[in-house]
């Protein structure tokens, strides 16, 4: 993360560089999605294929996972980008507090 720089009256300039593009946000996007469809793809297989003589079980925790790991990881970062503050004032008021003792905090 960059520091922030200092700008005119003592106030400061943040600009984060993150680093991640939205060019890399869709590949990201595309190859969890084409892994999500070999894992349903992989299911289906096994479904039309397999599944009458009840062989080849090793394909369907692999499918699944396949399937759904993809899934709970957008959940899990669309979940933890909502919960992130986008008040930077806020953020710099909290990271400039200081930290006073209370008085008879430290009597014994």
């Amino acid at each position: 993360m960059e520091r922030p720089k200092e700008v005119e009256n003592g106030e400061y300039d943040y600009k984060e560089n993150q680093g991640i593009t939205k060019p890399s946000y869709m590949m990201m996007f595309i190859s969890s999605l084409l892994i999500s469809i070999v894992g349903g793809s992989l299911l289906g297989w096994w479904l039309y294929k397999y599944h009458p003589t009840n062989r080849q079980l090793w394909m369907v925790p692999f499918g699944l996972i396949l399937f759904l790991t993809p899934v709970i990881v957008w959940l899990s970062l669309i979940i933890s980008d909502l919960c992130i503050s986008t008040n930077k004032e806020e953020d710099v008021l909290r990271m400039n507090q200081r930290i006073h003792p209370l008085n008879d905090s430290l009597k014994r």
